[in-house]
């Protein structure tokens, strides 16, 4: 985000002189630029009927000016398959550099045959479009590379977990990736069993590529605090959950997000605060720019209106992502047997008739590829950062957003998430947000002075499980486990969990029980919100996280404190914990 007068510079001497070398004057511009709020933001009327808010963008300012664009930088784009061959990213596209995982199919060109097929193009768009062409739009980092991997294919369209090894460090096109943007997750409500042989098989194969210095990996949070599809895909949750104002579906409950080598990703609209669907928990990393849904009044049916408008509110007319769309108007959103939601929809449009863009991107799916972009302007700021510093410096670069995100409590009182919290180290955190939106002017200027962290450290998998399981008591009687970690470990960077119960519950009810870590210097974190959406015969979280915990020691005593909040004081316990596990990494 930037000031509200004027453009801001804060890079320094050394950076500029090593970064702005050759710096050309823009000779032709990108004519949908205006419309992407996300670049450049001064309160301008775009796509939907509401104004985005002045200065809510993602912080770019002069680096495209100065030439840093993400030359240099590869970004691998895991969704559906890229149309490799549009106007706007040909440029960009490394040759013979994608996969295609459908049989029969060409091997390198994965651009989707399917007509609904647009989310993947969307993807890498915002990522890399081509900038100063003079057609279309221009991506976050317009000067990076893109490979696509069509993990959810036009014939094979499910994604396996071979597909994810190929592009994340096994394929043959995915060895010079230095970033992977991952717009697709679990939304389910159901705990996933994922082992710690599983945790090490994708940790060390991730830190282990570029050299050693570990890809960056970023991943949508998923789109499920409210789950409602209006396409009728995906379960609905209950009302009453919806209520309880917590989030529908945990980002938590897909494992993967929880990998110490992921990013995950939340989305923030146009107004600056949480996007209607953003999925939260504890496992977030940052914020990126989704936006909503750019619906105008004056172009969508009222039919659909009625329909949106009753899942999402007027948040359907906030401005959604302009990015580019597969090429022509029988294929992806902007196509011609698609319903037009805003003014450059469909071949009519006076903005633009090549059907080659859309006005209605949006979600965590849209969030991850700025944060994509803004990683990749990092990398060529300072090409030999690790993972772990790219990680660090989006965090500690990162605006807090929403400062008056207010707490969610329930009935009885009991704190269910709690809005923005500082940590014993000083560092601010949110379930809805994580560090913040992304800052790329802050990122890059950081990037460019940025010494390596120390060797990581790693307790490795604590456990406590105790011959007498604990009862799981109400709010003021919570369940309590401890592991005392001796690692001399100063500053943490991540932190997972797991743990085990014999409580039951149904994903149409709200999920009663409440799961908190306490660190050593008193730092609480909500892991699992009470009044969530939980199905499971018998509670058990193998694999979850919480960022909570950035710069704190991790030696001391940690304590897991799971309690049944809706529980009347003195009534009997319906459940018991019966063990926890802890690992702590960090240097």
């Amino acid at each position: 985000m930037r000031q509200l007068f004027g453009k801001r510079t804060i890079l320094g001497v050394a950076t500029l002189a090593a970064l702005s070398a050759g710096a050309a004057q823009a000779q032709q511009g990108d004519p949908l630029y205006r419309y992407q709020w996300h670049l450049m933001n001064y309160g301008q009327a775009v796509l939907g009927d509401t104004k985005p808010t002045v200065a809510v963008d993602l912080g770019i300012d002069d680096l495209h000016d100065y030439n840093i664009r993400g030359k240099g930088v590869v970004v691998g784009v895991l969704d559906q398959g890229v149309d490799i061959h549009h106007a706007d990213l040909v440029a960009n596209v490394v040759p013979n550099g994608s996969k295609n995982f459908d049989p029969g199919r060409p091997e390198h060109d994965p651009t989707p045959t399917t007509p609904s097929y647009g989310h993947g193009t969307s993807v890498a768009g915002i990522i890399g479009a081509v900038g100063w062409n003079g057609i279309g739009v221009r991506g976050v980092a317009p000067g990076a590379r893109l490979k696509s991997f069509n993990g959810f294919g036009d014939i094979s369209t499910s994604l396996s977990e071979d597909k994810i090894f190929y592009a994340w460090w096994n394929g043959a096109e995915a060895q010079d990736v230095d970033v992977s943007n991952n717009s697709w997750g679990v939304g389910s409500g159901s705990p996933q069993t994922f082992s710690e042989n599983q945790v090490d098989a994708y940790e060390k194969p991730m830190a282990a590529a570029r050299n050693g210095r570990g890809r960056v990996f970023v991943k949508a949070a998923g789109n499920n605090y409210l789950q409602r599809d209006v396409g009728g895909s995906r379960p609905k949750c209950a009302q009453v959950i919806i209520d309880a104002n917590v989030g529908c579906v945990q980002t938590g409950l897909d494992p993967r997000n929880n990998l110490f080598g992921v990013m995950t990703i939340a989305s923030v609209d146009a107004s600056g605060r949480r996007a209607v669907y953003s999925s939260a928990g504890s496992a977030l990393w940052v914020s990126g720019l989704g936006g909503e849904f750019g619906a105008e009044r004056d172009v969508l049916s009222d039919a659909t209106q009625t329909l949106y408008r009753g899942y999402f509110g007027d948040a359907i007319y906030s401005p959604a992502i302009v990015t580019t769309d597969p090429s022509g108007c029988a294929m992806g959103y902007n196509r011609e047997a698609a319903e037009a939601f805003n003014r450059l929809d469909h071949a009519t449009s006076a903005i633009d008739a090549s059907c080659d863009y859309n006005g209605t991107m949006s979600g965590t799916s849209a969030a991850a590829p700025t944060v994509s972009g803004v990683a990749a302007l990092v990398l060529q700021a300072n090409p030999k950062l690790g993972v772990r510093e790219v990680k660090y410096i989006l965090a500690t670069t990162a605006r807090q957003v929403d400062k008056d995100q207010p707490d969610v409590k329930h009935a009885n009182g009991t704190l269910l998430v709690p809005g923005w919290r500082k940590n014993a180290a000083g560092r601010l955190f949110s379930n809805w947000y994580g560090f913040g939106l992304v800052d790329a002017t802050a990122a890059v200027e950081l990037a460019g002075r940025f010494k390596p962290l120390p060797a990581l450290v790693d307790s490795g998998w604590q456990r406590v499980a105790p011959a007498q399981a604990v009862a799981i008591g109400g709010a003021s009687a919570p369940a309590k486990l401890q592991i005392a970690i001796d690692r001399d470990i100063a500053k943490i960077e991540g932190v997972q969990l797991g743990l085990a119960t014999d409580y039951s519950s149904s994903s149409n009810a709200p999920f009663p029980l409440q799961v908190v870590l306490i660190s050593p210097k008193g730092t609480r974190s909500t892991i699992v919100p009470a009044m969530t959406s939980v199905s499971s015969s018998a509670f058990k979280l193998d694999f979850v996280s919480s960022n909570a915990f950035l710069d704190e020691p991790a030696k001391g005593t940690w304590t897991l404190e799971i309690a049944d909040v809706p529980l009347a004081a003195n009534a009997a316990a319906k459940g018991k914990l019966n063990s926890f596990k802890i690992r702590v990494l960090g240097h």
